[in-house]
């Protein structure tokens, strides 16, 4: 069923409410939109490609009281075998159009769908710098700044000047300051708050020199990993150091302990539960063979969490934020 906009944005159809020209899926496999291939049917599901379609989305689920939740790459979540009993409201950008990803000098205001790949690509070409070396991170913009996510010195938050977000109310606009971002961390895992937009300011870069800089780090990421693994990417937070930092002013990344390494010295390289197992080639990455379900996910994740803790004396925090 297309569904049609009205004068007022979105209207009652049957049992449901309807915007634009989404189309409203039910018992849709969330396996099919997760990296980590895990999750059983929402409930309903609805696809959208623009903020104004977003907050509707979440307008929609609201006034007819269905819990919802929002995917973008969906490479950090993992939903429940059981599936979700809501709205899973997917916002997907396969080919991001000039609107979704403005460019005005060096400043970028770009959709929360639009992949960070493609955010980065765009920087390139651009002569832009400050994102080529996240190249590979998988999954959306929004999921990202939610994440803080980084790699090889760079986070997403370091040229990152506003966030649009809608509060379930009303759209606001963030400050960098207000979304008080950490390591792998922000104000929007702790807020139930949608990102909509994100502006970034950038450096003046050499056109072929930052393409150059990505392709050699996703060549590094992809020798390493393989290219499409079936998995989230680093499972557990790095631990940051408190006490023994190499310097005062040494910076989150420069103090952190790569929990790879924790993993194998309490043994635990090779531990598997049912489908799901420790990467032999990185050992901060849990793999699903194709026949993992989540409930084997939780299984392991909590016995590494447990042995970690009792042999060495450090909690670990997961990444992934699991959807049960």
């Amino acid at each position: 069923m297309l569904l049609r906009k009205t004068r007022s944005g979105y209207r009652p159809n049957g049992s449901f409410w309807y915007y634009g020209k989404m189309k409203l899926e039910t018992n849709f496999l969330l396996s099919k939109i997760t990296t980590f291939q895990l999750g059983g049917p929402a409930r309903f599901y609805l696809k959208v490609r623009t903020p104004e379609e977003v907050v509707a989305a979440v307008l929609i689920a609201q006034n007819k009281k269905i819990k919802y939740r929002l995917v973008g790459g969906g490479s950090n979540l993992v939903f429940a075998d059981q599936g979700f009993a809501g709205l899973v409201i997917h916002w997907s950008l396969p080919k991001p159009k000039l609107a979704d990803l403005k460019i005005t000098g060096s400043e970028m205001i770009v959709s929360a769908g639009v992949r960070l790949g493609d955010l980065i690509k765009r920087a390139n070409k651009n002569g832009l710098a400050g994102f080529e070396k996240m190249a590979g991170i998988p999954g959306n913009v929004g999921g990202a700044v939610a994440g803080n996510a980084g790699a090889y010195g760079q986070t997403i938050s370091d040229r990152l000047r506003w966030v649009e977000v809608f509060d379930g109310e009303k759209i606001l606009r963030l400050t960098k300051k207000v979304c008080a971002f950490d390591y792998r961390d922000s104000i929007f895992k702790k807020k139930d708050w949608t990102v909509l937009r994100v502006a970034f300011k950038l450096k003046q870069g050499v056109k072929e020199d930052l393409i150059k800089t990505s392709r050699e780090i996703e060549k590094i990421r992809w020798s390493k990993f393989g290219k499409h693994p079936i998995c989230a990417g680093s499972f557990f937070k790095n631990v940051i150091m408190e006490g023994d930092s190499p310097s005062p002013k040494a910076s989150a990344e420069q103090r952190r302990i790569p929990t790879a390494t924790l993993i194998e010295q309490a043994g635990l390289d090779n531990l598997k539960q049912g489908g799901i197992s420790v990467a032999p080639w990185h050992h901060n990455f849990l793999i699903n063979d194709g026949t993992g379900t989540t409930k084997d996910l939780i299984k392991l994740k909590n016995k590494i969490k447990k042995v970690i803790h009792q042999k060495l004396g450090i909690a670990l925090e997961e990444e992934v934020r699991f959807i049960v």
